[in-house]
């Protein structure tokens, strides 16, 4: 039998690095594009130039502009999915599950010129695709999915609910609070509670008496937080009407 040697593997190898360095560089523009001018300022047109790419390549390597916009998302995921597996390792799976929500509350937040106008747009129905209940919420859930299937190896929770719909519904209330956040209605510090409260209501109900004073605790922390971030609300409320 004829064996492989590893240089025949470069040119394939080479032209799958070219095409990613290209999807990059696409990705980066539409970013820089939204960031200077909101979601009208993202044209196939416009990005092909500041790409410094042709139309034809746009579509060929994503499809159409919502493609783009869901490539972006996925984009950040990928990020994630990095950083988590660095720095929140599943040992502690309950932190794990925390830094999933803070950890996606603070890439938002720090890149907020991109993802309030992306998730605006998306609420507003403007960019119905990009958005959808799909494979981005699917990926989203799983990454709680996952810290909640250890948890339960770990004896912090009973396997009384599906962890993927456990996650889903996890990630439903952090999608309602990013939403809050976009809008105006919440500052990053109330976007990162009140997801974080939804997340803990929801492991209360599967912990097990080990897990569940750490879950409590958590609550109540949260409870004093959401307190202040309600008056902050209310004080910017009052000055927006003066």
């Amino acid at each position: 039998m004829s064996q492989v040697r590893p240089h025949e593997n470069k040119p394939s190898n080479l032209r799958q690095s070219n095409i990613e360095g290209r999807r990059q560089q696409i990705l980066a523009a539409a970013r820089k594009l939204i960031a200077g001018g909101g979601m009208a300022a993202l044209s196939m047109r416009k990005l092909a130039k500041e790409a410094g790419l042709s139309v034809t390549t746009l579509y060929n390597l994503f499809g159409d502009r919502e493609a783009i916009l869901q490539a972006l998302i996925e984009d950040s995921i990928d990020w994630m999915d990095r950083v988590l597996e660095r720095d929140a390792p599943l040992d502690d799976p309950l932190e794990r599950c925390r830094a999933v929500i803070t950890l996606s509350s603070r890439h938002m937040a720090e890149n907020e010129a991109v993802f309030r106008p992306m998730l605006i747009a998306a609420h507003q129905g403007l960019t119905p695709g990009a958005f959808k209940d799909g494979p981005i919420s699917r990926r989203a859930s799983r990454m709680q999915a996952v810290a909640i299937e250890a948890a339960i190896e770990h004896g912090h929770l009973i396997q009384l609910l599906d962890p993927e719909l456990l996650g889903r519904q996890i990630y439903h209330g952090f999608d309602l609070a990013s939403a809050q956040w976009a809008f105006g209605a919440l500052d990053e510090t109330g976007f990162r509670v009140r997801a974080l409260y939804g997340l803990y209501v929801a492991l209360l109900g599967v912990a097990t008496k080990t897990g569940r004073p750490r879950i409590e605790r958590e609550l109540k922390k949260l409870e004093k937080e959401l307190r202040s971030s309600q008056r902050r609300d209310t004080e910017r409320a009052m000055r927006g009407v003066q």
